[in-house]
Parts: C-alpha cells; structure tokens; sequence
C-alpha cells in the first residue's frame, strides 16, 4: 500500500510517500519511496523531491494554489521523471495522510476523514487559525483528485 502524506501550508506543501502494509507495520519498516517540498506556493514555485535512491530534482513552475501543487506533484510521481516505479498512476496511491495541527476536544487521535470530521477541524480553525484553513484546502484537494473512494486521514498533532 502506498501512502501520499502532506502538511498543506499557505505557501508551501511538504509530502512523502510511503510504502507500508501490515507487515511492515508490525515490524516498524516502512518504505520512504520519496519526499519533498514545493514552496512559494501562489507564483513561481520551487519544488524539490528526492527518491529512494537519493536522485534529488529542483525543478520551479507558475502554482497558484495548493490545489495545482498537489496535481503538480502527483503527475511528477506518476511519470518516468520520478524514478518511482511503484506509483505510475493515481490508482497506485491507496491512502492519504493529512497534519492536521488541532483538533480541539473533537480529535484525540488520528481519524478517518468524512464530511463530520471535515467539519470539525472547521469548527477548530480558532484554536489554529494559521494552519487549520490549509490543512482543509489540502484534503478537499485530494479529495477532487482521488475522489471520496480513496481513504484520507488527519493525524492532529497539537495535543489535547
């Protein structure tokens, strides 16, 4: 199973992807099949992303949102450009994962996103005003790409 992992910022989106089944969990062996950046997000971005084996690629590109820096990184990992021979298509991302930084009272753990819990890390955006809004723009983002069958999930990480 291949994971798409991101933090959403207002000007930058960092990701990894992962490689992980039950195995690989029980055994604490995941595979970081790649990671990277892609900052100033809404002109000429920068984006980097490094491989597996270490090959690391700068490229920029005109991004306006973070909506267009996720397809933007997404069609890099599906293309030959990537080196990543596990991800040629969307249909070979199974999962996504979202930093999500408070989850107030609602979230004490990771949780499967729905319409519920998309509204209540809306109903959060007091208590993380900077970073809530974006986390937000990320994963109906991917929610547009992947459509709602592909499983995402926030991992809140300011504790409760």
């Amino acid at each position: 199973m291949n994971v798409f992992v991101i933090n959403a910022g207002s000007s930058s989106l960092k990701f990894q992807v992962i490689a992980t089944d039950i195995e690989r969990i029980t055994h604490d062996n995941d595979e970081l099949l790649c990671r990277g950046q892609v900052e100033r997000i809404g002109g000429e971005a920068i984006i980097t992303v490094q491989n597996r084996a270490g090959l690391r690629q700068k490229m920029t590109a005109p991004i306006r949102d973070v909506s267009a820096a996720l397809d933007y990184v997404l069609r890099w990992l599906a293309s030959d450009r990537s080196g990543i021979d596990d991800v040629r298509s969307l249909g070979d991302i199974h999962a996504a994962g979202h930093r999500v930084v408070h989850g107030g009272e609602l979230f004490k753990e990771s949780v499967i996103i729905n319409d519920e819990v998309l509204k209540g890390i809306e109903d959060c955006i007091d208590l993380a005003p900077l970073h809530n809004p974006n986390n937000l723009r990320g994963i109906r983002a991917l929610r547009e790409i992947f459509g709602q069958a592909t499983p995402q999930v926030a991992v809140h990480t300011c504790p409760n």
